[in-house]
């Protein structure tokens, strides 16, 4: 789509910049916590109900104890503010919080039905290309809402891509999200297969990390695997370092040319972070009569819609296949709990 800054077709800060309303102070005597759907850093992720108003949602349980052993709590609180302060249609939306509790952090997440993109890549193998057009589209806004916000997300990837009801996809997991004020940051974070050179050498990094993994990501979906791999993590290093990517034949030219462009070792000329910034993107032939006005608004037909019963079906969580240890609870005394005076 040419010229689309100056046509001006997506309503940049009059859209992107508005803000969650209101994040609950929940009570969980309020709420009927039932199955486990998936494990997270420090927890694990359970479908829950409100029982007065039989409203579904995901609720992120978390092991205090667990988060201040590995001096991970500024993480914890990261996720916290950050989700509270953001809204786009396309990252899930943080709907109360539960800090009082002297075992653990609880988390109430909107329900998506429709499951984590990982399943749908483990049950296909790899997804078609305009399935991932639409999914890759629907990240490139959220990024650019993030990165106007001076944030962040540095842990993109299928387990972190939720599908609604609806065939829209939302980003979620934002533990390792992160405010940043013109500044490089330095720390290692996220999946070895999704790490940026300038992750691994330490040079510093900024919103490339998020555009290098977008590349990844594309690769993932279209191919069925990642483009750097190896049961040896350095070895996964040494070969994103070299930045050589293997490509099937069959692979269609647009989109490898924007993943080799997304994955440019050299995070300056990366795709998106240049000055240009998201409208080299949308500008590639890769999106060629792309309708982002649509997507946004959600008037574009997904390529893909779940096929569950009702929404509060929780089936394609069940096939996320993921062993789930539950450790013995220990509590978390008042006076050592810096969790208690979360504001």
């Amino acid at each position: 789509m040419e010229n689309l800054e100056e046509n001006k077709q997506i309503e940049n800060d009059k859209f992107y910049f508005f803000n969650n309303s209101f994040v609950e102070k929940i009570n969980l005597k309020d709420f009927e916590i039932s199955e486990k759907l998936s494990k997270c850093n420090y927890g694990y992720i359970s479908y829950c109900k409100r029982i007065r108003a039989n409203q579904i949602y995901g609720i992120k349980i978390l092991k205090k104890k667990n988060i201040l052993e590995s001096k991970f709590v500024e993480r914890q609180y990261n996720e916290y503010t950050n989700l509270s302060n953001i809204y786009h249609p396309f990252i899930i939306e943080l709907k109360g919080i539960n800090f009082t509790d002297p075992y653990n952090l609880y988390y109430l997440y909107e329900f998506l039905p429709g499951g984590p993109l990982k399943v749908k890549l483990k049950l296909n193998k790899y997804i078609p290309l305009e399935h991932a057009k639409f999914y890759a589209a629907c990240l490139i806004t959220v990024l650019d809402y993030l990165h106007k916000k001076n944030i962040i997300h540095r842990d993109i990837k299928p387990e972190n891509i939720l599908i609604n009801n609806n065939g829209y996809i939302k980003l979620t997991e934002f533990t390792f999200s992160k405010k940043l004020n013109n500044k490089l940051t330095y720390t290692i974070c996220g999946s070895p297969e999704y790490y940026s050179p300038e992750m691994i050498n330490k040079t510093g990094y900024n919103k490339s990390i998020d555009f290098w993994q977008l590349g990844i990501l594309l690769y993932e979906m279209i191919i069925g695997t990642t483009p750097f791999v190896d049961t040896d993590p350095v070895n996964i290093y040494k070969k994103i370092n070299k930045g050589k990517i293997n490509f099937p034949k069959t692979i269609n030219k647009n989109a490898k040319m924007i993943i080799k462009q997304f994955l440019n070792i050299d995070m300056n000329k990366r795709l998106g972070c240049t000055k240009k910034g998201i409208y080299e993107i949308i500008n590639t032939p890769f999106f060629k009569d792309f309708d982002w006005e649509g997507l946004l608004h959600r008037k574009l037909e997904p390529p893909f819609i779940p096929n569950i019963r009702n929404f509060s079906d929780i089936v394609r969580y069940k096939r996320f296949d993921e062993t789930i240890i539950e450790e013995d609870d220990e509590p978390l005394p008042k006076e050592n709990d810096p969790f208690f005076n979360w504001k």
